[in-house]
């Protein structure tokens, strides 16, 4: 790991001040000085671990610099035909063989190349790498459900077909973890339910059915 930069301990004078005894001094040794001057690499990372997008349809990143483009329809239009690496993933599950397809996405850094130019996974032909997806939250919602099908479903060509398990499609991502097996049921909710409703009020009874909705992320809240 890089430990930072050397730093020196200076004394000024004999007296005491506190100010000038904990100044904070960068120190350059003269290798360190040449080594900086002929631009050689001061750390390495291997492997290279590539993030991978996680977004609901239409709802993809954009990044741009607000003194630059003012024109917030031009930066939309501009973005409009360039593919993430989520929506890449798609497309090249559904031009690729069946090597490709058996990849899941967290994986396919490791057998493709992302590239930033043309916006399209190429087949790696050196070196490693590894996927790494951004973190969601369990209380991001439906992108947190997208992520979890993500783990789990291989060679998916479209949003639909995330969705879609055993030849039916459904209408939410979270419905898709569920018909899935992803999820835990309600059961021990029901249980929980099912007991304090013998020794708390009904105003208890809704304070804990709130709690539970809010903070415990059950797998069906609606029929709970």
């Amino acid at each position: 790991m890089y430990k930072g930069h050397d730093r020196p301990t200076i004394q000024f004078g004999r007296s005491i001040d506190e100010i000038k005894l904990y100044l904070d001094v960068h120190y350059i040794s003269s290798c360190k000085a040449m080594w900086c001057l002929y631009l050689f690499n001061m750390q390495e990372h291997i492997p290279t671990v590539v993030h991978l997008q996680v977004y609901l349809p239409n709802e993809q990143p954009i990044i741009y610099r607000a003194e630059e483009h003012l024109d917030i329809e031009a930066v939309l239009a501009e973005y409009a035909g360039h593919n993430t690496t989520l929506t890449a993933w798609f497309k090249a599950n559904e031009a690729g063989n069946d090597g490709i397809r058996n990849t899941l996405y967290q994986n396919f850094p490791s057998k493709m190349l992302w590239n930033t130019g043309s916006y399209r996974w190429t087949v790696r032909k050196e070196r490693f790498a590894i996927g790494r997806m951004y973190h969601v939250h369990p209380t991001a919602g439906e992108r947190f459900y997208l992520c979890l099908l993500l783990t789990k479903v291989k060679g998916a060509t479209s949003w639909n077909d995330l969705r879609s398990f055993e030849g039916v499609q459904y209408p939410s991502f979270k419905e898709a973890c569920l018909a899935q097996g992803l999820l835990e049921d309600n059961n021990e909710w029901h249980q929980c339910l099912e007991e304090a409703r013998h020794m708390q009020t009904g105003a208890q009874l809704h304070h804990l059915f709130i709690t539970i909705i809010r903070d415990c992320t059950p797998a069906d809240s609606r029929a709970l």
